[in-house]
């Protein structure tokens, strides 16, 4: 009897195993998240609405005129990898590494990678939100006008005062 019990909870543990890893070992490639993808999550991001009927060509082409720099010979059917993230990343601007180029990008990373930098990636090109200054406001030489132009005590000299000889 306690060997069938032993048997029992083994199995059991064994389903479980299975069970809590979807996305482990025994994934299988259908559930991989593929480039394209990443660029449907990429257009969301930009508020980029889209028939559920478009394509991958008309995604790519919309991303495009919206001034998202991709490859020409992008292929969105390929499985997506933190290397191709990183490249369309390093491409519109973001400052992204990886150690593993290869390895694959999942569906919850998409969601991470936006979550993050979606804000980021949303901006128009070439705005700042405020981090620089106008010349007018603080320039960079003279920070609110408390310049300091004697540039500190001279070493080695003595005190003359030009009104009290020694």
């Amino acid at each position: 009897m306690k060997m069938i019990r032993g048997f029992a909870l083994g199995l059991v543990a064994l389903a479980i195993v299975f069970l809590m890893t979807p996305s482990g070992a025994f994934a299988n490639a259908a559930t991989q998240p593929t480039v394209g993808d990443f660029l449907t999550a990429y257009a969301k991001a930009l508020n980029i609405e889209l028939p559920a009927s478009a394509g991958a060509d008309a995604l790519v082409a919309s991303l495009r005129a919206s001034g998202v720099k991709l490859d020409a010979d992008i292929d969105p059917a390929k499985t997506l990898t933190q290397g191709d993230v990183i490249w369309i990343g390093k491409a519109n601007g973001l400052r992204l590494t990886t150690r593993n180029p290869e390895a694959s990008f999942t569906a919850a990373e998409i969601a991470q990678f936006f979550t993050s930098y979606g804000p980021t990636l949303a901006q128009p090109a070439g705005s700042d939100n405020g981090s620089r200054f106008a010349a007018s406001d603080n320039p960079p030489g003279d920070p609110a006008g408390h310049a300091n132009t004697d540039k500190g005590k001279k070493k080695g000299r003595p005190f003359q005062s030009p009104t009290e000889p020694q």
